[in-house]
């Protein structure tokens, strides 16, 4: 079970230059280049399962002497789009030094490379020493992780991943803390994931002419009411040891028609991330009792909301398997153990993990920078570290 280091470059490379951005091409091209690599490089048969009309998972199994627990490798194929202001084209996959750029290079096609080798090479080391694993050896290509990740959704709906299950995405974990002179030599685990309930809050007033704002009910005044009641109201919490404060960002505001007339609807959309112990059903009545609060201030409005997504917050488990047998990989690859950090965003394993309660899931991966950026880039040799790190981990956990 050596490391390829030229192949897990090549293979990224290739990944980078089928174009999957989400919104955009999504996952169909890419998808079908998984499903025939798997059964190409393996003989086992790669299932491209279609989740919503042109979104795909690709799953394969190595069958183990147990189904549950199963280890379960996913890494998603979709892309943020490309955006303005690259040196180059973004899907030419473009080599400088150490460096590879494109979109995707690090957010994470290196990371799905290293997997799908992974995987590959779990297999044929089985076959060719006749060996039946412990456990079922998962391997998940997933979709519209970069959205509202509902192919992790799917993989949870199925029973694929459970309570039971270790997972094990390949973020760029060295891209997800600020780049640093002394970045440690093991790289970085992370594992707690700040919740999130996205709303949409809605107030109406009554119109009148802008001469007059006394005949109307401004709904732009309410709302200033309703967003300073929500802030506020976060900054009661107490910083969690892991986590920190739960955040609100107000994304997204409009309201009114004209600068002469007094607003009679405004609408604003907030991204609320939540850490212990503010739980979804907590931000939901917050943010109730902001709007009741807010409006009750500016006689004539009325407000309502909508949640649009929610998230629970994902704690950190230092007991558990997983992260034992990852930490051992790490060391017997790089000499540390990784530190391990938490995220303030969401990944296919939070979902997982947050769905299931299994508490053993987190991410490890490439060290690179710019992701959801122009002139994204991943290091290569990080890279390879990372294969040879899960190819490592693999044999820990299933032979």
């Amino acid at each position: 079970m050596e490391c390829k280091t030229p192949e897990v470059i090549r293979l990224t490379k290739e990944l980078v230059e089928i174009e999957s951005t989400n919104i955009g091409t999504f996952e169909g091209e890419i998808s079908v280049f998984v499903e025939k690599w798997i059964k190409k490089q393996t003989e086992i048969e790669a299932r491209r399962e279609e989740f919503l009309p042109g979104r795909f998972n690709v799953i394969a199994v190595l069958k183990g002497e147990q189904t549950h627990p199963n280890l379960v490798y996913i890494a998603h194929m979709d892309t943020v789009p490309a955006g303005n202001g690259w040196n180059g084209n973004p899907f030419k996959a473009t080599m400088v030094n150490n460096r590879m750029y494109g979109r995707g290079t690090c957010d994470m096609k290196a990371g799905l490379a290293a997997a799908m080798i992974a995987f590959r090479d779990t297999v044929l080391y089985c076959k060719e020493h006749n060996i039946v694993p412990k456990y079922d050896f998962v391997f998940v290509a997933s979709g519209d992780e970069e959205d509202v990740m509902r192919g992790a959704d799917s993989i949870v709906k199925q029973g694929i991943a459970t309570k039971e299950s270790w997972v094990l995405d390949t973020e760029p974990t060295g891209a997800l803390v600020d780049p640093r002179s002394d970045f440690p030599k093991g790289g970085y685990i992370t594992m707690a994931h700040k919740g999130k309930t996205w709303f949409e809050i809605t107030i109406r007033g009554r119109s009148a002419h802008g001469s007059m704002p006394y005949n109307g009910a401004d709904a732009i005044i309410a709302m200033s009411e309703v967003v300073l009641e929500i802030r506020n109201a976060l900054r009661q919490y107490s910083p969690d040891p892991v986590l920190g404060m739960p955040t609100a960002c107000f994304g997204m505001i409009e309201g009114g028609y004209n600068i002469n007339v007094v607003a009679d609807e405004c609408k604003v959309k907030i991204d609320m991330r939540l850490a212990p112990p503010l739980t979804n059903e907590d931000s939901i009545q917050l943010v109730k009792e902001a709007i009741e609060r807010g409006v009750g201030r500016v006689p004539g409005t009325e407000g309502d909301y909508s949640v649009l997504a929610q998230r629970p917050y994902v704690e950190q488990n230092n007991e558990s398997y997983l992260l034992k047998m990852l930490q051992e990989s790490i060391k017997d690859t790089t000499g540390e153990y990784a530190e391990v950090v938490p995220f303030t965003g969401y990944t296919d394993s939070g979902v997982i993990d947050g769905s299931t309660g299994c508490a053993n899931g987190m991410s490890y991966g490439a060290r690179g920078a710019n992701y959801h950026q122009a002139n994204e880039y991943v290091q290569c040799d990080s890279v390879v570290e990372n294969l040879c790190v899960i190819k490592k981990l693999a044999k820990k956990i299933l032979l």
